[in-house]
């Protein structure tokens, strides 16, 4: 099968709007529970990107790409119950459609494991950040009270 049908094939079992809508009510369910701090107006365009970068990697099954997306979405503030609930509709609708496409739930675990590294190398990058942050501030403190703290010298 060539590189153009593949695709096609794909288009003729699974619509791409079903599927971003699908990752969007996913993502909805979860918008409050989960410390989200997307905006509500994202969600429909995160659902969209997650389509379309499905539809992209199933031909190609280009993880790297996939990571990224997962990357920048977790800076963007994605929970974790969210990216779980996505790709486990991603998954559950790509079981409902593997008929004849048997390839496509491998596809779809490739899918969401690249997404999922990639998230979960984006949460270590904050959260090193984050730890970063706090160290440096906690140092100035520090730093501010021993000069508060010095005993005065005499005649000052």
């Amino acid at each position: 099968m060539d590189r153009e049908t593949v695709p096609n094939l794909l288009r003729l079992h699974l619509d791409s709007v079903l599927l971003g809508a699908t990752m969007a009510q996913a993502l909805r369910s979860t918008l409050f529970s989960s410390g989200l701090s997307v905006s509500p107006r994202r969600v429909n365009q995160i659902g969209s990107e997650i389509a379309s970068a499905f539809f992209s990697f199933y031909p190609e099954r280009d993880t790297n790409l996939v990571s990224v997306l997962g990357n920048r979405l977790s800076r963007e503030g994605l929970g974790p119950r969210s990216i779980l609930a996505m790709t486990e509709s991603l998954r559950k609708v790509c079981r409902e459609h593997a008929n004849p496409l048997v390839e496509l739930m491998d596809v779809a675990g490739e899918f969401s494991n690249a997404l999922l590294e990639g998230y979960m190398a984006g949460r270590e990058e904050t959260l090193l950040e984050i730890q970063e942050r706090t160290h440096r501030a906690h140092l100035a403190a520090l730093a501010r009270q021993q000069g508060e703290s010095e005993p005065l010298a005499p005649g000052e």
